[in-house]
């Protein structure tokens, strides 16, 4: 019986090696891309299971590749924060402000309708959107800067502030959620109305009560982001 010489003995062991590596990154990527179908289609829900099931890969290799959910969020939608800056860089262009504060909601909105599980990192805190939560920080003075060039404008109602936007993005998820069976692009017609009047116009009823603050809308997304974990309605 022939003994195999020592080269090609390691020779085996290192394309046995390579092999191993490029299927780690082979199962790494399948797992990130059903991820995102799935956080897309059903929201951050899922189980690491269920999406290990979804990528056609063992338990165990998810479990190696993302050994928390927390873990696989921050990989999946990490990048999605780029993309937002993007749209607010292109809203800030805008030579006219009202164009530029439009383009900045319209754009969300759609980029929020196209992703279930975006919808949660954005509206909710969790585990898993530190990433996220950072590049919120970042640009929240752009976006600032885009309520105040309307206002300075004349374009935004003056008792409009950034936290109202905000809002107003919850409630066109309510609609799109409400609609979504029925009439999927409803959540455009709302938007449009909503936009309307947040537009100044002489001798218009002032809004009741004060914009929460930020520090109030934090406490809302922690509150929304818990109760949606332990599965307990809105109240």
């Amino acid at each position: 019986m022939a003994i195999p010489d020592a080269d090609e003995s390691s020779g085996s062991v290192r394309q046995r090696r390579r092999r191993r590596r490029s299927d780690a990154i082979e199962n790494r990527a399948r797992l990130l891309v059903a991820a995102r179908e799935v956080f897309v289609e059903r929201g951050l829900s899922v189980t690491l299971d269920e999406i290990a099931r979804h990528a056609g890969v063992g338990v165990g290799t998810m479990y190696r590749n993302f050994p928390s959910k927390p873990e696989l969020i921050d990989a999946v939608y990490r990048d999605r924060a780029e993309q937002l800056d993007r749209i607010v860089d292109e809203a800030l262009a805008q030579e006219d402000s009202w164009d530029g504060l439009v383009l900045y909601v319209e754009r969300m909105n759609s980029f929020l309708d196209a992703d279930r599980g975006l919808r949660a990192m954005v509206m909710t805190t969790r585990e898993g959107a530190e990433a996220w939560a950072e590049g919120r920080v970042k640009r929240s003075p752009r976006v600032d800067k885009l309520v105040a060039r309307a206002k300075k404008d004349g374009y935004l109602r003056p008792d409009a502030e950034r936290s109202d936007l905000f809002l107003i993005d919850v409630m066109i998820d309510a609609v799109r959620d409400y609609t979504a069976n029925v009439d999927a692009e409803q959540w455009h017609r709302c938007l449009v109305l909503v936009l309307e009047g947040l537009r100044f116009r002489p001798n218009q009823l002032p809004l009741p009560g004060e914009a929460m603050s930020r520090a109030g809308v934090a406490a809302a997304m922690r509150d929304v982001g818990q109760r949606r974990a332990i599965g307990r309605p809105p109240r």
